[in-house]
């Protein structure tokens, strides 16, 4: 009874952590047992086959992809989601501002973004339409026209990009 039992335990460790060999090799340690670690080798195997089809890499890794958190794929792939389009657009009225008649343009040919958007949605849009900035506006309601906030220019999303980047190396080399 005690070899079903760890072997169970074993294969569903396995198979929702992600480490089949860490997890034979534990139960291995704790019984000294070479009976139990082969029942918890054929245990493990076939749980971690079974787990691959249904999740990718591990349970948990699937929890954070439904949540639409990339964090599996390294930093280049969620640090894009974490930062806004209105912290790095530029002003309608500032300094370096792009020219309004050309973010109406753009705007009326389909080409913007709302504030609250984030760098990952944008960064398609400037490799698909090949422009030197996006309009960031407010939609109204139905039939109103966008309202103006400004506009995210490239260059200042690769920069912020850049930085979060060099951040994070940083921080993992600390």
């Amino acid at each position: 009874e005690t070899l079903y039992a760890l072997a169970g335990m074993g294969a569903v460790a396995a198979a929702v952590l992600g480490a089949p060999i860490s997890t034979t090799l534990i139960v291995f340690e704790l019984t000294g047992d070479w009976q139990t670690g082969i029942a918890v080798m054929a245990a493990v195997s076939l749980s971690s086959a079974l787990a691959s089809r249904l999740v990718d890499r591990s349970f948990f890794l699937t929890l954070l992809e439904r949540r639409n958190v990339h964090l599996a794929a390294g930093p280049q792939a969620y640090l894009l989601s974490t930062r806004n389009v209105a912290s790095l657009m530029r002003p309608r009225e500032g300094p370096r501002a792009a020219e309004t008649d050309a973010c109406w343009d753009l705007i009326e040919d389909g080409v913007y973004v709302d504030g609250n958007a984030t760098l990952e949605a944008v960064m398609p849009i400037f490799e698909a339409r090949l422009v030197d900035f996006i309009p960031v506006v407010t939609l109204s309601g139905e039939g109103d026209p966008p309202e103006l906030w400004g506009a995210l220019f490239h260059v200042d999303a690769l920069l912020a990009y850049n930085r979060m980047l060099a951040e994070v190396a940083a921080e993992e080399h600390s």
